[in-house]
Order: structure tokens, then sequence, then C-alpha cells
């Protein structure tokens, strides 16, 4: 049995490693209003994707500028991995490639200026992927103050993300 469990420990932690993972990085225009107030910008992602293909358990590290002062609004890291993936779905007509609907789950934390810490949780239900790229197009998300015990939202216009 002791065997068993060691095999089952090695073949789990190095199915990881022939995974093929890639990185990858993401630009977006966002917009969001929480508790300390609303602000507009850029988002810039560094993304790590343990699977390749499937984009499944992508880990992102976002920082938020905006064009006014002050211009860095903050970073978080999220947490994402598609619902279900189509090949044959109804929005095919939009590509001229083949292109698979992929609706993505995001969960995930957030520093913001001023010391706000918030938890994160969206949906991307227009997102689309292809060999080497992600198309999202608007995405909500929700935004929860742990320090002010409030609701706030947020939505990603459209996220252009490339992987190497």
């Amino acid at each position: 049995m002791k065997k068993l469990v060691i095999a089952a420990i090695l073949i789990l932690s190095s199915s990881f490693l022939a995974a093929s993972p890639s990185f990858g990085y993401s630009l977006a225009p966002v917009g969001a209003v929480t508790p300390s107030g609303s602000y507009g910008g850029l988002s810039i992602s560094a993304i790590f994707a343990p699977y390749d293909e499937a984009h499944a358990g992508d880990i992102a590290v976002t920082v938020d500028l905006s064009p006014v002062k002050p211009f860095f609004e903050g970073v978080s890291m999220t947490f994402s991995s598609p619902v279900f993936r189509l090949l044959r779905h109804p929005f095919s007509w939009a590509f001229t490639n083949s292109v698979i609907w992929a609706p993505v789950f995001t969960t995930g934390v957030q520093y913001r200026l001023g010391d706000e810490w918030n938890m994160l949780v969206g949906f991307a239900p227009l997102a689309f992927q292809d060999t080497h790229f992600v198309y999202e197009f608007l995405s909500p998300f929700a935004i929860y103050s742990i320090g002010a015990d409030e609701w706030g939202w947020g939505c990603y216009i459209l996220r252009f993300s490339y992987f190497f």
C-alpha cells in the first residue's frame, strides 16, 4: 500500500511537468467601482499557464494603471479556468479561423492604493482561444472589499492575451 501511495504522489506531481507550461501577457482596458472610489485605465498582466492548450489553472499577476494621478491603481493575483470548451459554437461566424469558445471563471485577490484588500470573482462568457491567443469580450467581475465589507463591480472591455 505504501508503494502505491508513493507511486500516486510521483505521478500526480510529475503530471505538472508534462503539461507543457507556457507564459504570456495580456492587455485590457478596465473600469471598476470599489468602496474607495471608481477608476478606469489599463490592466497589464503576466500569465503563467500550466496547461498550455487548455488554459486550465492560469495564474495571472495584474497591475492596473490609470491615465491620471495616481498612475498606479493596484495589483492583483488571479486564478482562472474555462468552464467548458467548444470548437463548434454559435460565434464561429465572427472569426476567420477556427477558435474555441471557452467561457472563463476567475477568482483572486487585489490590493489597491489606500490599503484596501479586495476579493475578485469574475466570469468571461465571451472568451475565445486560438493557438497562442485568448480573446475576452465584455468580462464583468465582482469586487468584495474585505475592510469595508461592501461590494463593487468592474468590467474588462476587451482583454487580449498572447502566450509564448
